[in-house]
């Protein structure tokens, strides 16, 4: 492992995005328009939940998404290759086509695995809960005791174990995803698919690799937190009207292009040179 620090890490993300910024400034330049069309598009592909309801109506947005996905899943791809590999090399750009379409599969499988873990953490627990509460009212009646909870008092226990079961499908996702956080640099840089090796390199690191992210892009955070604290309270004053959203939305969508783009993909590189011990190792072909 190179003895790369946690600040070098971050400083390494901030400088490596704006020499990014500085050699590709037209993305820069053109996320604005970017997220503003796509905001826009959206909108008018998203259908009306009043009935007749049909799924076949989110057909149009949902191909609209995958399009969209799939154009700035080569941009990060792009800004990947463009921090791990030299720059001047021949093998840094153009972007490969099997590298591409495998590293649009793995971004796709991982927003597919997302709601998966959601789903697996969360079955099992409701399934114990359904059992205890069975188990809870088959005692009392044998026992002729009477529980009675208030209205009140039950939505607030409703309310609270709910939370709770958000919290903690919630967290287990999160680790998971983390942990595999590196298959997509590997794969951004002509890499295979390489489970067993990430979860190898990623072990005793996820804090590590969540809390990096999340300090380099604090400054986007911010900035973000700003436009759409600003939106909000637009909203609730009603200075916000239906043809304005858009515009308001367009920058808090155009602030997360940038922050992924320019911090989010270089730090993803650094995090990379710090623990991809068995996936370097591995044949990038």
């Amino acid at each position: 492992m190179e003895s790369i620090t946690f600040g070098q890490c971050v400083k390494g993300a901030w400088r490596d995005g704006w020499r990014y910024f500085r050699h590709r400034p037209v993305f820069a330049v053109l996320l604005p328009l970017y997220a503003w069309l796509s905001s826009s598009v959206m909108n008018g592909l998203r259908p009306d939940s009043t009935p007749p309801f049909r799924l076949l109506t989110y057909v149009p947005l949902g191909v609209f998404t995958l399009m969209d996905s799939a154009l700035f899943s080569l941009l990060i791809m792009h800004a990947i290759r463009f921090v791990l590999l030299d720059n001047d090399s021949p093998k840094a750009q153009p972007i490969p086509a099997p590298s591409y379409w495998r590293f649009l599969g793995c971004t796709w499988g991982l927003a597919m695995l997302a709601p998966l873990l959601v789903c697996l953490a969360l079955v099992p627990i409701c399934l114990a809960m359904a059992l205890y509460i069975g188990l809870m009212i088959g005692l009392a009646h044998t026992a002729k005791i009477a529980i009675v909870l208030h209205p009140v008092e039950a939505r607030i226990l409703i309310a609270f174990v709910g939370a709770g079961l958000v919290l903690f499908a919630g967290g287990i996702t999160c680790f998971v995803l983390t942990r595999l956080s590196l298959l997509h640099t590997h794969v951004a840089i002509g890499g295979t698919l390489r489970i067993r090796e990430v979860w190898t390199d990623t072990r005793g690191h996820c804090w590590s690799l969540w809390l990096t992210q999340w300090c380099a892009g604090l400054p986007t955070l911010a900035a973000w937190g700003l436009v759409a604290a600003y939106e909000l309270v637009s909203r609730h004053e009603g200075l916000a009207s239906l043809n304005t959203l858009n515009t308001f939305s367009a920058p808090t969508t155009a602030l997360s292009a940038f922050g992924a783009l320019y911090i989010g993909a270089p730090c993803s590189a650094w995090l990379y040179r710090r623990y991809a011990n068995t996936l370097k190792a591995s044949p990038a072909r």
